[in-house]
C-alpha cells in the first residue's frame, strides 16, 4: 500500500491523517498515512528512511519545516522563497521535492472567508490602505510571507517579533529577493504606530503558553480582520483578545490547516478534494 506520513513533535495532537483520511475517502484511494513523532537528532535519519522503504510523500510541522528545507533534491518556487518545506513528494526518480503550501492555505482560507475580493484585495467597509501587521517570524511567518505580497499586490506588510533581530532578517532576506513592501519594528514601538491595519495575523507560538501577543489595543478596529494561525476547540486566547477589543471579523487557522493539506493531498495524487465538508467535521468534533 502507498504510504504517507507527517513528521513533528510534538505530533499526537496532529489532525493531518485524519483530514487526509477524508480527502482519501471522497476522492476514492487507498493509502495509510501515519503519524512520525522525530526529534532533532534523528529527523533526518527518520525522513529518508522513510522514502527508502517505500514513502511516497510526507508532511513536515513544527520544528522541523526549516530542516526539511536542506534535505530537498528539488523545490519549487513557493518553497524556495519560504525557505522552509511542510511538504515532500518522492518523484518517480527517487529524488525528492520540496513544497510549501502553507502560504496557498492560508489565500485560500481568506477567500473561503470572504475576506478576500475578486480582485484579491481585503475586504473592507470602510476606506483603508491595505496594511497588514504580522506578529512573529519563525517559519509559520515565512510559509505565508511570499504568497501576501504577490496576492494582495497592494498590501504593506509589517512584522513584530519579540526577538526584533529574526524581524530584521525576515524582512532583509525578502527585501533582497525582490519584495519592497514588507518592513519590520520593534514590538515596543507599536505603542507610537499610526498605521491602520487591514489584518493582523498572529503567527506566533503564544497560545501554547497561555499568553498572548503584547500589541496595543488600539490597533483593534471593528472592521479589522483577525486571524490566528493556531486553533483550538474554542475561540483562541488572542482570538478573544480581538473580539474583547472590538473586531468583528476573527478566524482561527483550522481553514488554513485543511487548506494546506488539500494543496498537499493535490500535489501527492492530482486531484483537488473539497475543502469544506472536512473544516465542518473538525468543528463539529473535539478536535482539541
Amino acid at each position: 500500500m502507498n504510504s504517507f506520513a507527517v513528521f513533528g513533535n510534538p505530533i499526537k495532537h496532529s489532525k493531518s491523517a485524519e483530514i487526509y483520511a477524508l480527502f482519501a475517502q471522497e476522492i476514492g484511494i487507498s493509502t495509510e498515512y501515519n503519524l512520525k513523532l522525530a526529534v532533532q537528532d534523528n529527523f533526518n535519519c527518520l525522513l529518508y528512511n522513510f522514502f527508502e522503504l517505500g514513502g511516497l510523500g510526507a508532511n513536515i510541522t513544527s520544528p522541523f519545516k526549516e530542516n526539511a528545507y536542506f534535505l530537498c533534491n528539488q523545490l519549487t518556487e513557493r518553497a524556495e522563497k519560504a525557505r522552509s518545506v511542510n511538504t515532500i513528494k518522492k518523484l518517480k526518480n527517487g529524488t525528492l521535492l520540496g513544497d510549501n503550501t502553507d502560504g496557498i492555505g492560508f489565500i485560500s482560507d481568506l477567500k473561503r472567508l470572504n475576506w478576500l475580493d475578486n480582485n484579491n484585495q481585503i475586504t473592507s467597509h470602510t476606506p483603508m490602505i491595505t496594511n497588514i501587521l504580522l506578529i512573529g517570524a519563525g517559519g509559520a511567518a515565512k510559509g505565508i510571507i511570499p504568497i501576501l505580497l504577490t496576492t494582495i499586490t497592494t498590501c504593506h506588510i509589517n512584522i513584530v517579533n519579540r526577538t526584533f533581530s529574526r524581524a530584521q532578517e525576515l524582512t532583509s532576506y525578502y527585501q533582497e529577493i525582490g519584495y519592497k513592501n514588507i518592513s519590520c519594528l520593534p514590538l515596543y514601538k507599536l505603542r507610537y504606530d499610526t498605521h491602520k491595519y487591514s489584518l493582523i495575523i498572529n503567527a506566533t507560538t503564544s497560545n501554547i503558553h497561555n499568553t498572548i501577543p503584547k500589541i496595543p489595543y488600539f490597533l483593534i478596529t471593528p472592521d479589522t480582520k483577525c486571524y490566528d494561525l493556531f486553533y483550538t476547540k474554542q475561540d483562541t486566547l488572542f482570538i478573544t483578545w480581538c473580539k474583547k477589543n472590538g473586531s468583528n471579523y476573527c478566524a482561527d487557522g483550522l481553514g488554513m490547516l485543511v487548506g494546506q493539506a488539500a494543496h498537499s493531498f493535490f500535489l501527492w495524487h492530482n486531484a483537488f478534494p473539497t475543502i469544506d465538508p472536512v473544516i465542518n467535521h473538525l468543528r463539529s468534533t473535539c478536535y482539541m
